[in-house]
This record gives C-alpha cells, structure tokens and sequence, in this order.
C-alpha cells in the first residue's frame, strides 16, 4: 500500500503558489502544478477538485500566514518601533515565500466576493494598524498621505517577490525592512490637486486604436480574460480585422510591453540628462518614471503583470531590457550611497518600481509629487 507523504497538501500549494504568481491564474495548468510536485493530475484532483479551490486555498494560506506573522509583532511604547517591527516580520515572511509572495496581484481579478472577505480581512487589519503608527509618528500629515506611506512601506516590504534578483535571506530582510520602516520619514511634498489622468483624444489609425483599447481591457480584466472579440468590439471591428493588424492577441501585448520598456528607457535617459550628481541621479529617475506610473497608470500595470503571457523568446528580450533599465539605476545608487553593494541596490531599484505602481493602482488621483518622493525615499534611505 502507499503511503502518501503527510506534508502533500502543503506541497502542492507552495508549488500552486508559485505557478500562480508567476503565471497568472488563467494560464496555470493543474497538470503542471501535479508535475512538480511528482504526482498524478487525478491525485491532485483528490485534494482539491477545481482550479479555483486551488487558487481559492493558496490564497487562504497566504494570508494565514501574513496574519500570523503580524500578530506576533507585540505593541510597543514608540509608534516607530511597532512600525518597523511589523515591517520586518511582514517582510521576512514574504521573503520566505517569495516564489507565491505576488498572487495578491491576481487574487481581486479571480476570487468570488464570499471567498475574498478572509483574505480582505487580514488586509485591512494590517492596513490600519501600519496607518495608525504612521499617524501617531508623523502628526504633521493627514489621513490620505499616511495612507500612501502605509501602501508604500508595504509594497517595499514585499517588493522581492516581484523579481528574481540573488541576495541571502538575511541580507535581503534587514534591507527591505529597514528601506520600507524608513518611508514613514518621506518629506511630504506641498498639497496639490489631485491628478486624475485625462482619458485624451482616441488615435484615428487601426493599429493605434487597437493597441490602445487592448491596453485598457488588459489592464482591468487582465490578458487571459481578454478576447479579441472583446478587443474587436472596443474599437468597433469584427476579430478579422484586428488580426490584419496583429497575428494573435499575444502579438498584441508584446507591442505594448515593447512600447512600455521603450518608453522606461528614454525615462532613464531623460532623468540622467537632467542630473549632476549621483544623488540627484538617483531622485531625478524615481521622478521620471513616477510620471509614467503616473499619466500612464493602464500600460504599467500591464508591463509589471503581462510579461508572463508572451512566448518565451519575448519574454527574455523583455527581462534583458528591464535588467539593462535595473542595472543602470542600481549603478547609480551604488555611487550616492557607497556603502550599498550592486546586489542590494538591484533590491532597492524593485522596491522603487514596485512602490509606483502600487500607489498608483493602490491610491488612484494620487499626485506625482507624493508619488516620486515614496520611489525616491525607498533608495535614499
């Protein structure tokens, strides 16, 4: 008779976790997921008998664990103690499950309202406790910027499961704990409006409108849930016509993740155009691509969540072009902060990035000046 391992269960939703952060949900297979974890799709189905339940439990189990590691965190005297110390265990336990840390990217697109409020739960009890200590450590901002500054801090915390970038576990926690505590100091700048993106004028040719339409439909559904019937109907064309303009859907997001990694290079080189210093260097590229995140919220998201669905030569010419982006940031860190090694200024360079597309998905109307000083902050220090 066999005996099946105790720790099956687990297994398979630490192999589940990661397959769905990096995958998506809608382009995992559970017959991947069964040959990882060295069994028969059929004995996979004996745990969990749908996709959905899979993904439904890998997200319950993540968020168990982040609710375990908070909670451990004792109250403290100091504000910014307790702020720091729920950052460090919040960080650490990403860390170690950083191959599954980023479903909570797909979680809002894929799971039911009654399967959600667990999940949602834990989120805001997290939230409001990291607000507060921001609140009763910096009394001098309102409720909307310590707000910011929490989504900040967080997302620096949990940046690592973002990219594959190479640093030992302690290394790597004592950086992103201690870069995202020190968010709570960012100099807030001057109040201005709100900015709320201009939906602009249409482009009048078919591969434009094409291009922009799936952008937006990808960047609120997601790209497996997208069709280019869907596609089609935005811009007012049968399936056919759109693929006289693209060979297949996937043609389609591999255009816009082009334009977008164009787009963040001429943003490196305009900021290092307009720097003099390796410190106004580093400043100046976390306001350049700020304003990106910023007036072109759809197509980031995008960028940061889509690379997994192109075909795998895509796929590493985009990873090539980002590293080339990341490379050249970190190399600037390492010359305003010396004392930071290349490997732990490639950390600091995601925490910025994931730090603007959070805010800006997190916070929408947020200003670019609030925006640019929490990038900038994650690599000052």
């Amino acid at each position: 008779m066999t005996i099946r391992p105790a720790d099956r269960r687990e297994r398979i939703l630490s192999t589940a976790a990661a397959a769905f952060s990096s995958e998506g949900y809608a382009a995992t297979r559970l017959s991947d997921i069964a040959d990882e974890v060295g069994i028969s799709t059929p004995a996979l189905y004996r745990h969990f008998d749908t996709k959905y339940r899979l993904f439904s439990a890998t997200v319950e189990q993540l968020s168990r664990r982040v609710d375990e590691a908070v909670s451990s965190v004792r109250t403290h005297d100091d504000p910014r103690s307790e702020f720091a110390a729920v950052l460090t265990a919040f960080t650490d336990m990403t860390f170690v499950h950083r191959a599954g840390g980023n479903l909570y990217r797909w979680e809002d697109r894929v799971l039911r309202a009654e399967d959600r409020s667990y999940t949602r739960d834990v989120r805001i009890r997290l939230n409001r406790r990291l607000r507060a200590l921001v609140e009763a450590a910096r009394p001098d901002i309102d409720r909307t910027t310590a707000q910011a500054v929490t989504i900040a801090s967080l997302s620096v915390a949990a940046s690592a499961t973002t990219h594959r970038a190479a640093l030992g576990r302690r290394a790597a926690v004592d950086l992103l704990s201690n870069a995202a505590a020190r968010i709570v100091e960012v100099e807030v700048p001057q109040p201005t409006e709100a900015h709320v993106p201009a939906p602009g004028l249409a482009p009048t040719g078919r591969r434009e409108a094409i291009l922009a339409a799936s952008v937006r439909l990808f960047a609120d559904r997601g790209f497996h849930e997208v069709t280019v019937d869907h596609i089609g109907n935005a811009v007012g064309l049968p399936a056919s016509g759109v693929y006289r303009h693209f060979s297949s859907k996937s043609a389609i997001l591999a255009a816009a993740l082009w334009r977008t990694a164009d787009r963040t290079t001429d943003a490196v080189a305009a900021a290092l155009a307009q720097a003099q210093t390796p410190s106004e260097a580093v400043v100046a590229l976390a306001e350049r691509y700020s304003e990106l995140c910023v007036d072109a919220p759809d197509i980031m998201t995008v960028y940061m969540n889509g690379i997994g669905a192109v075909d795998e030569s895509e796929r590493r010419a985009l990873r090539r072009s980002q590293r080339l982006n990341v490379d050249e940031w970190a190399a600037w860190v390492v010359r305003a902060r010396p004392e930071v090694t290349t490997a732990q200024a490639r950390f600091l360079v995601h925490a910025s990035l994931n730090v603007a597309t959070d805010l800006v998905n997190g916070q929408p109307g947020i200003g670019k000046p609030l925006v640019a000083a929490a990038c900038a902050k994650a690599l000052t220090g």
